[in-house]
């Protein structure tokens, strides 16, 4: 860590890592003495939702360039800002923040979706391909399956739930699948929801949750 040019750096080679380092550790966030951030944003919350458009999470990611910016958007806030990050003789390095609109981002339709998915019961009950097929943990850790169909489905307010999505600035925005993880601060929380692009319109198509 650097105080005198306001960076923040840990000698990893995974940016992931590094990212999860520093969300949740006031001293590294302290240390970087950037009044754009809200110290308590993350620490107060016992998951964080990312976002990926590839079957493989986030932290699977194998391949990163030497330069990342990371999207943090405030669903309840309307607050959202770019992270810049840098690895410099292999530590990654937080470099600052940006404001961002939402109209700027790739991921504009997703998120505009996401929220009316959120907030409009027939809305989502209409973009849901049933019979759902869900996935759990039963008691001995077994993996459960069933199929949800839509007279027994409960709305859902991802916004309320969430609060929060994050997600790489460079994600593929033409591939047809978006994954939301929820993803615990060492409590087990494990969640996975999948949506699929059909005839340019998004659908929820699989929920999985294997919190422990």
């Amino acid at each position: 860590m650097n105080q005198e040019n306001s960076t923040v750096s840990i000698d990893t080679t995974s940016f992931m890592e590094f990212f999860e380092s520093f969300i949740f550790d006031k001293r590294l966030q302290n240390s970087n003495k950037d009044n754009s951030i809200d110290y308590n944003f993350f620490s107060s919350k016992d998951f964080v939702a990312y976002l990926n458009s590839d079957s493989l999470s986030v932290f699977e990611e194998k391949k990163l360039s030497d330069k990342q910016d990371l999207i943090i958007l405030d669903l309840k806030k309307g607050k959202n800002l770019k992270y810049k990050f840098e690895k410099i003789d292999n530590k990654w390095t937080f470099s600052g923040t940006k404001a961002i609109s939402i109209n700027n981002l790739s991921e504009k339709k997703f998120v505009i979706f996401l929220i009316k998915f959120s907030k409009d019961s027939i809305y989502q009950k209409s973009h849901i391909l049933f019979p759902l097929e869900d996935y759990s943990l039963d008691d001995e850790y077994e993996i459960i399956s069933q199929k949800i169909e839509k007279e027994k489905w409960n709305h859902i307010n991802l916004v309320e739930e969430i609060e929060s999505l994050l997600f790489l600035a460079n994600i593929d925005s033409n591939n047809n699948f978006r994954n939301i993880y929820y993803r615990g601060n060492d409590n087990g929380i494990l969640v996975k929801l999948t949506f699929k692009r059909v005839n340019n319109d998004w659908f929820l198509v699989k929920t999985e949750d294997y919190s422990t």
